[in-house]
């Protein structure tokens, strides 16, 4: 991907315009502090200025699982209410409210059995290394969302990280050009 001068230029722009409103105090930010709080506050600006069509996010404080359980809960907690924010904030945007869908999946799950590190409850942690790492929760929302991409539910979550790759080349419009590529998720194997 390559960026015009004209490109650069308003990515320059729109650098030092978000540091500049970032020190007034005038960037939307969700109701929890630091980290992934603020990923979600520049996410949101993204979206203010250039309404991308596609826009990815990753929150990377919810990776501490592995020894401290409790962190990973409160970190999951927070983005919880960080990804809530995001989608009112885009409610209140022209252009997206009504029209945009918004995935949100974790980078991966977690192994069946926990490891040895105990945390401050006396709670295991957990790493992501065997099979059922692949398995993971995600939805969807957004008025537009298609019905036919279950793949799983509550009570039977069988999907997998890469399951998300033909949703989103779905949403985007170019499922078909991604199957013919050559892949193949669980569900396109038979």
């Amino acid at each position: 991907i390559r960026n015009t001068d004209d490109e650069k230029t308003q990515i320059k722009e729109f650098i030092a315009s978000t540091f500049q409103r970032q020190s007034s105090g005038l960037l939307p930010m969700p109701p929890v502090s630091g980290g992934d709080g603020s990923t979600i506050g520049y996410a949101a600006e993204v979206l203010r200025v250039f309404k991308p069509k596609l826009l990815v996010v990753n929150l990377s404080n919810i990776d501490g699982c592995h020894s401290n359980f409790t962190g990973y809960l409160q970190a999951m907690h927070r983005a919880d209410h960080a990804l809530g924010f995001l989608w009112n904030y885009i409610q209140t945007i022209p252009g997206m409210s009504g029209k945009t869908i918004m995935c949100y999946v974790p980078e991966c799950g977690r192994n069946l059995q926990h490891n040895p590190i105990l945390d401050q409850n006396d709670w295991y942690g957990y790493d992501h290394g065997d099979a059922n790492s692949l398995r993971v929760f995600g939805g969807m929302v957004g008025t537009t969302v298609p019905s036919n991409l279950m793949v799983g539910s509550e009570t039977n979550p069988v999907g997998r990280v890469t399951d998300f790759n033909l949703t989103i080349a779905e949403i985007l419009g170019y499922k078909d050009d991604v199957i013919n590529a050559g892949y193949r998720s669980e569900e396109h194997t038979s």
